[in-house]
């Protein structure tokens, strides 16, 4: 006979905790964030970081778009888990955020697989349209008001059968 699980908060942080290996660099960040206050609920979940490895792993992913950075623990986690020629194209407006990212991935030495651009990311993606620029990941993270405009411009940016 099976028993329900509630997993609430608590045994989410004890899952957390306990079951994950994760790089120094994405421990590092976390760390960082908590001392942020509010503004790390900008952070993705470490459940979520997994479960967006999984999905790269799963499906081969070997370029990534990634809408919205923060101080880029979902960027390092899925860089994490590209092949050695996959790469991650981070958009974000928030220079000193960016500027803080860059100097995680360059320390976990996956700098030269992530490019983020400095921007709005409305206009980056018209940019990347322009040059007919496609990923098989589109990961939307960024400002919550523009997420259908996001959405819309992910499916030209897309490759057949992506995610």
């Amino acid at each position: 006979m099976s028993k329900n699980i509630t997993i609430d908060e608590h045994l989410e942080k004890y899952i957390s905790d306990n079951s994950y290996n994760l790089h120094p660099i994405q421990k590092e960040i976390i760390e960082d964030n908590k001392k942020l206050g509010n503004l790390m609920i900008m952070q993705i979940s470490v459940t979520q970081g997994y479960f967006l490895q999984l999905i790269i792993k799963l499906n081969n992913i070997k370029n990534v778009l990634e809408i919205g950075t923060f101080t880029g623990y979902s960027s390092l986690t899925m860089a994490l888990s590209l092949p050695k020629d996959g790469t991650l194209t981070c958009l974000d407006k928030n220079k000193e955020t960016s500027s803080i990212a860059k100097n995680y991935f360059k320390k976990a030495k996956l700098d030269h697989k992530i490019n983020i651009m400095l921007n709005n990311a409305l206009e980056s993606m018209e940019n990347l349209l322009s040059k007919k620029n496609k990923f098989d990941l589109i990961f939307i993270d960024g400002d919550k008001e523009n997420y259908i405009k996001y959405y819309d411009l992910s499916y030209q940016l897309l490759n057949k059968n992506g995610l």
